[in-house]
């Protein structure tokens, strides 16, 4: 699981939000930052209080992780639900981890998958990715390839690593697709130093001619990501 900072603090949409909410926010923003993570949890609780979805996914977050408060997952489970239902797309991602891996809940994919899809339908990256992972490997989801390549090619249009990755072996591996080796040197290319990607590189690119590469190299130099969603 992601840790807070990976995630936070999302401080351009809190300015919308009313002065109260923004100020408890970035109080516990400021703290946060300090490595004080208790006074961190008390501010972030205020504005949860108050409706602040934002404040309710890393105050959620905190309690995942023990920082500043005592771990508890029913607690993270509440204030991301909370989060989730203002369309809070961090929080559903983290829903539906919660979910797939059991943290506390019997572990249910499918309900997993509905989370996923609830972020993954807002164009958020991480969540396209994940609903991908269901959908290749069959996971709380019928399997279906072209549905997997549909979200990995989502993912990976906003330069999510693991998208790129997971797209480049489906071009590899012929999942659903035509094998392809040019375009899954490029997408190998772009994910750059994910995972095990160096050692695919290198198991595709001896299968390559060297004009394949070079046309694989420049396709990937001249791609540019789309947009990233909110």
């Amino acid at each position: 699981m992601q840790k807070i900072n990976q995630a936070i603090f999302l401080l351009a949409s809190v300015l919308a939000i009313g002065t109260v909410r923004a100020d408890d926010f970035s109080d516990g923003v400021s703290y946060y930052e300090q490595g004080d993570f208790s006074s961190a949890a008390v501010s972030f609780r205020a504005a949860a209080n108050k409706g602040n979805a934002d404040a309710q996914f890393n105050l959620g977050l905190m309690y995942l992780n023990g920082e500043g408060i005592e771990q508890d997952y029913k607690q993270a489970m509440s204030w991301f639900e909370q989060s989730a239902s203002k369309d809070n797309v961090r929080a559903q991602v983290n829903l539906g981890r919660m979910y797939a891996k059991g943290k506390g809940v019997v572990s249910n994919h499918g309900i997993a998958a509905s989370w996923f899809r609830k972020a993954a339908d807002q164009g958020y990256a991480d969540a396209q990715y994940s609903l991908g992972i269901l959908y290749i490997t069959g996971t709380g989801v019928a399997r279906d390839f072209a549905k997997a390549k549909e979200l990995f090619q989502q993912a990976a249009n906003q330069n999510n690593a693991s998208g790129q990755y997971q797209l480049a072996l489906i071009y590899l591996k012929g999942r659903g697709v035509n094998v392809n080796l040019v375009e899954a040197y490029k997408w190998l290319t772009l994910a750059g130093d994910y995972e095990d990607t160096a050692v695919y590189k290198k198991f595709v690119e001896a299968k390559m001619s060297k004009e394949q590469v070079s046309e694989a190299l420049a396709l990937a130099q001249d791609w540019q990501p789309e947009k990233a969603a909110k």
